[in-house]
């Protein structure tokens, strides 16, 4: 029993790191086009290699995610998804290796230092990275059939599948939003290291920087996980819908009296976290949050309403 509760927290443990990384990849996919776009298009060759580059390993996570903690997937799907990474990072390696003069150049004179990374910076990352995926989907093209390998067995053992409970649309929606909330996760972990002091002029980018990391990331999180099934007591599935739903509502309201009282703090202290609503001057990330937060609270109360009045069904009929 305790081997299996250390391979769980082992796998826990690997999976924040994933998340972290996909984060960051996220922040830099989104980073780099929007310079792209910002630059007007110009030299594809050299942005769309990177562009790519960092969207993999997001797609990656998220297939990995749904295999170890949701359920099995079909071999023949897993086989045509590890062709499908494989090609994918193999173009974009060719597509890399055709331009690397330029990036060992660029990367050089601290261009790329801009996109956070875990490990070295572009392009040396997305090298690493990018034949990390090759070597494994061409592990599992070798081990899909093999069920009784030792391999198999092991990772097997380390799948906890049926922790989250969600069909395939389900998913596909829940991916789709996860994607957005990395890039405001990266970003708000990025901001904290290069920006930090932007909360000696304003104490308010103390909030901004919480509000853009933790809010929509723990909103995906409770609408993911659902803890109105997990293994809890009643009282506490409760609580955490709750909870989440005051947090919304608490920033949210902040937000909005620090917006009225002061309608310039944003632009005085929010660049770092914000790059699309400072480059055209809209508030297109804010209301993309808004949104999340909205979302967020909709599915909270309705999952609490219908977890209050099953348990009052319950305790009427007994």
């Amino acid at each position: 029993m305790k081997i299996i509760k250390n391979k769980c927290l082992l796998v826990r443990a690997a999976t924040l790191v994933l998340l972290l990384f996909s984060c960051f990849y996220m922040y830099d996919f989104y980073k780099s086009l929007s310079g792209f776009i910002a630059n007007g298009f110009r030299e594809p060759l050299v942005m769309l290699p990177m562009i790519i580059a960092f969207f993999l390993p997001v797609l990656c996570f998220l297939f990995f995610f749904y295999d170890f903690y949701v359920r099995a997937i079909n071999p023949t799907v897993k086989a045509i998804y590890s062709i499908f990474v494989i090609l994918y990072a193999a173009v974009d390696l060719v597509l890399i290796f055709s331009k690397m003069s330029l990036y060992v150049s660029n990367n050089a004179f601290g261009v790329y230092q801009a996109l956070p990374s875990i490990i070295l910076h572009f392009p040396y990352d997305m090298i690493v990275i990018l034949l990390a995926l090759i070597a494994l989907q061409i592990f599992n093209i070798l081990s899909v059939d093999r069920k009784n390998t030792s391999a198999n067995e092991f990772m097997g053992g380390l799948k906890q599948r049926g922790t989250v409970h969600v069909s395939i649309p389900e998913y596909i929606l829940l991916s789709i939003f996860a994607i957005v909330i990395f890039v405001f996760s990266g970003a708000a972990i990025y901001a904290t290291f290069s920006a930090f002091r932007n909360a000696l002029y304003d104490v308010r980018y103390i909030f901004l920087l919480l509000w853009v990391m933790l809010i929509p990331m723990g909103n995906l999180l409770i609408v993911t996980l659902k803890p109105e099934k997990m293994n809890l007591r009643e009282r506490t599935k409760q609580r955490i819908l709750a909870s989440g739903i005051a947090v919304n509502v608490v920033f949210g309201l902040l937000f909005l009296a620090f917006e009225l009282t002061s309608p310039d703090f944003l632009i005085h202290i929010g660049k770092p976290l914000f790059l699309i609503t400072f480059s055209i001057s809209l508030p297109i990330e804010p209301c993309i949050i808004f949104g999340i937060m909205a979302l967020g609270v909709i599915v909270m109360a309705v999952r609490l309403v219908i977890l209050m009045t099953g348990k009052k069904r319950a305790s009427g009929s007994r």
